[in-house]
């Protein structure tokens, strides 16, 4: 997978949580939508010589949006 797919992976999994969110779907729907968030964050390299993006606040993957990359 690349950086472009984990970019394009991360926006179109996170307009589906909003929306399960906002609809109130059923729980295994949000947990499912959390489970792809996560497996698309452990496919990320968190860094990219294509955008060369900064981390946001030091912990923060600006690619798939994973937290508490410094700690």
């Amino acid at each position: 997978m690349n950086i472009d797919e984990i970019i394009s992976t991360k926006e179109r999994l996170n307009n589906e949580l909003r929306v399960a969110l906002a609809t109130m779907e059923k729980k295994d729907t949000i947990r499912d939508i959390k489970r792809a968030i996560k497996e698309n964050q452990m496919r990320c390299p968190h860094f990219s010589t294509k955008y060369n993006w900064t981390i946001a606040d030091g912990h923060t993957c600006p690619y798939c949006g994973k937290n508490d990359l410094g700690r």
